[in-house]
């Protein structure tokens, strides 16, 4: 590296610091491994440095070193580690993970690998169950160094875990996550051009698990942590079609926070080669999942509920056959986007303009509908007329919309649903879109993350009887039982 301090240049430092804790291979994991993530920089005035790597002032309680003006220090980088997806696992995580892997495997394990090593949270863990031939592969190649005095037993090789090509009895890690706009494009072609089945904003996670789990030996065992998001999003649809149908599912934990990074996470370990299997926790069988539009796999799903599903929709038809869904406007122009297009007063020649948040505060922009100038701009007939506004990224929280009929223009950030039959009003639109029974049924058929695009909403269930009968109560519309509404809620 071209950076140096006293002479020894940075991963020389950063080497020395594993070594010096090398009797305590956890140790270097974490300690030298923050070092290894850092971002080394010239400190401008005397601070003090605490063991996370946070800035505080010299002589700090929480303070483990002081740095002098003028001194190279290692500061936290938050925004590296997410452009990389670089993000060590906890000891406890990796030994659950690998014991999951472990116990899934049909076969004696005697090689291991971990085709994202880091600075070797896995190979600690994998040498401490006592496996033969343990392999590591990272990209960085700081991290590989530390990896190496972390785990000395193991055979660590720096490159790309994408590159793989090998056979192993057992593979286990914790896959980059990199959303698609932080992706190299070149790569990105690449991985489309690979794997056909690749589509929409997939992570980085959903290829290198693919390539990593071709690896495995039949009755070989896997054992990988994963964002949640891999669970039910439509852009790993086809990887958990491929995994139910050939691999058996031992174990799914419930999502959780992974320390240190804004990511929720699951753990999942399969035996390779032997599927269709029924599926964590409750037995589920392939098949019947398969049922569910978003194939979700989520660990409370139980027996019976995608046949629930199947009856909801036996008896409604789709939402999109009665009206038009579609996103809001999106706005571009020369001046800087749509911000240059908005004023918060209005004026001649400006229509009224909402977006999600605005709805939630009660107010109305004005906006300089300019078709030429503006991505998916629309015709104005989508907002003229009566319609129902649905908040489209609503995370976990209830489903959120409201009837509007005075011609607003929507954001993207809403869904707009325009009645186009007499029978259904904005108003039967809005009841059913909002009704906690709905929200309960499409995370059953799509997982708990859903977004509510136009393909969602067109999607949502219309009770047959509701053309007839409006006023009925939605569980007697759909015709379920009083427990069959209440396991809905319990989604």
């Amino acid at each position: 590296m071209a950076a140096s301090v006293h002479g020894k240049d940075l991963e020389a430092i950063i080497t020395d610091a594993a070594k010096a804790v090398a009797h305590d291979p956890w140790a270097v994991v974490q300690q030298a491994g923050h070092l290894a993530r850092a971002r080394w920089i010239q400190a401008p005035e005397d601070l003090g440095l605490t063991e996370n790597l946070r800035v505080t002032q010299p002589k700090h309680p929480a303070a483990i070193a002081n740095v002098p003006a003028g001194a190279l220090y290692p500061r936290f980088d938050r925004a590296g580690r997410q452009r990389r997806g670089a993000y060590d696992t906890p000891a406890e995580m990796a030994r659950r993970v690998v014991d999951s892997a472990l116990s899934a495997a049909a076969r004696p394990v005697l090689t291991a690998v971990d085709p994202a090593a880091g600075t070797g949270a896995f190979l600690v863990a994998l040498a401490e169950r006592g496996i033969e031939r343990i392999r590591g592969i990272e990209l960085d190649p700081v991290a590989a160094a530390v990896a190496n005095i972390a785990a000395p037993r193991a055979s660590i090789e720096v490159g790309s875990g994408l590159d793989l090509d090998l056979e192993t009895d057992l593979l286990v890690g914790n896959p980059p996550f990199i959303p698609p706009e932080r992706q190299d494009k070149t790569l990105r072609t690449h991985l489309r051009q690979r794997l056909p089945w690749l589509s929409g904003r997939f992570d980085l996670a959903v290829p290198f698990s693919a390539i990593a789990v071709a690896q495995v030996r039949r009755g070989g065992g896997v054992g990988l942590v994963l964002p949640a998001a891999m669970m039910v999003q439509p852009y790993a649809r086809p990887l958990r079609a491929r995994w139910i149908e050939a691999h058996h599912i031992h174990t799914l934990t419930p999502e959780s926070a992974f320390p240190g990074a804004q990511v929720q996470v699951v753990c999942i370990s399969m035996e390779v080669g032997a599927g269709p299997a029924p599926l964590p926790d409750h037995g589920l069988a392939p098949e019947s999942l398969k049922t569910l539009t978003g194939l979700p796999l989520q660990p409370m799903l139980r027996p019976g509920d995608p046949e629930l599903s199947a009856q909801i929709r036996s008896a409604s038809y789709d939402l999109g056959e009665f009206s038009t869904v579609d996103t809001g406007v999106v706005g571009h122009s020369s001046g800087g986007g749509k911000s240059a297009l908005l004023s918060e007063h209005p004026s001649s020649g400006l229509v009224p303009y909402v977006d999600a948040r605005d709805m939630v505060e009660n107010r109305t922009r004005w906006l300089d509908y300019r078709p030429d100038k503006m991505h998916r701009a629309k015709t104005p007939e989508l907002f003229n007329q009566p319609k129902v506004l649905v908040q489209r990224l609503r995370g976990r929280g209830p489903i959120r919309a409201w009837v509007d009929r005075s011609g607003l223009y929507a954001g993207h950030t809403l869904t707009i649903v325009r009645p186009d039959d007499p029978r259904v009003s904005p108003e039967i639109i809005h009841r059913l879109i909002t009704d906690p029974l709905v929200d309960g049924l499409l995370r059953l058929e799509h997982g708990p993350r859903l977004d509510l695009y136009p393909r969602d909403v067109r999607g949502i269930p219309l009770p047959r009887r509701w053309l007839i009968e409006p006023d009925l109560d939605l569980q007697v519309a759909w015709g379920i039982s009083r427990a069959q509404a209440n396991r809905l809620l319990a989604f």
